[in-house]
């Protein structure tokens, strides 16, 4: 067959390069859907699950003026509100009347800047409990869920005034998520579309879910982009600023504040290192007194935002 294929590819230069793109063009698409197929199953799922690691992630506005607002602001020293204020002024006047996507008027969008953790964000878990510690620019936060019994324990402070603090417990069964800080995503709202996309995110090769609002008239967190993977304990999730029900742990979260695409807040892992914890480094710092995170959401809400904008 090769000898008749040379013979006539010699005879016929034309019709053997025809016969070339004929066979390079049917065998193509045949071998990238395996080698998806390959990334999106049997190479992720056979991929060894990491026992114990701390979570390095950061935050940031890819596509807003506030990529550079942050930037100028001094996050080691001026970490009060005033400081959001005093980094637009220094911005040029043209910037300034430029109305973006994120609007700095709208009270709602300016807490959901003040509640990032935009100065740490680290995550340690093993293989039943994990454990946050994330800071913004007024607060510090500790965050501990044992996923294996549905518990958990939460200590927030005020940075320049630890005494100002709340702390609250979850029994078991009652997780709901610390009230301002968090917010649990309801999978009813949304056409989730499971795309077969993969990225390596800090060295983990991470499958792609897309979040849709169904309502098209609601206009509030309209669209997410996570990308998980199953070699992570899913019950990370728990501790992400948006939890998700999902079956994998999430290193990345893509969040559309509103419906213009440029609306972008993202939380990514930086950093996925493994290393075996001590008990103690998963205990969380002991409030003066405690409230019962499944039954004062109002009174948690309350003692919240008292800690982050004291």
């Amino acid at each position: 067959m090769k000898k008749y294929l040379k013979k006539y590819a010699l005879v016929f230069p034309l019709l053997g390069i025809v016969l070339l793109f004929h066979n390079c063009q049917s065998s193509t698409p045949k071998e990238v859907k395996l080698h998806e197929e390959s990334n999106t199953t049997t190479d992720i799922r056979s991929s060894k699950r990491i026992n114990a690691a701390i979570i390095v992630q950061k935050v940031t506005f890819p596509n807003m003026p506030f990529a550079e607002l942050i930037r100028l602001m001094n996050l080691t020293k001026d970490s009060s509100p005033a400081a959001l204020w005093k980094a637009i002024s220094t911005l040029p006047q043209a910037e300034q009347m430029k109305k973006d996507s994120f609007d700095i008027e709208n009270p709602l969008q300016r807490m959901e800047l003040m509640l990032a953790p935009l100065r740490k964000m680290e995550i340690k878990f093993d293989q039943q409990q994990a454990k946050s510690d994330a800071a913004g620019l007024t607060y510090r936060l500790e965050n501990y869920v044992n996923y294996n019994k549905g518990s958990g324990e939460v200590f927030l402070a005020n940075r320049e005034d630890e005494a100002i603090h709340v702390g609250l417990n979850y029994p078991e069964g009652k997780l709901n998520g610390l009230a301002k800080v968090q917010i649990r995503i309801n999978p009813k709202e949304y056409m989730i579309d499971k795309t077969g996309k993969t990225k390596v995110i800090a060295g983990i090769t991470c499958q792609q879910a897309i979040y849709n609002k169904i309502d098209a008239m609601d206009k509030t967190l309209p669209k997410f982009v996570v990308w998980k993977s199953p070699r992570i304990p899913k019950g990370i999730n728990l501790l992400h600023p948006y939890v998700f029900d999902e079956n994998e742990g999430i290193l990345e979260i893509d969040a559309y504040l509103n419906e213009d695409e440029n609306s972008l807040l993202r939380f990514t892992t930086t950093a996925v290192v493994e290393k075996q914890f001590e008990p103690k480094e998963f205990e969380v710092t002991k409030a003066q007194t405690k409230l019962d995170g499944s039954k004062d959401q109002n009174n948690i809400e309350k003692n919240v935002l008292d800690v982050v904008f004291h």
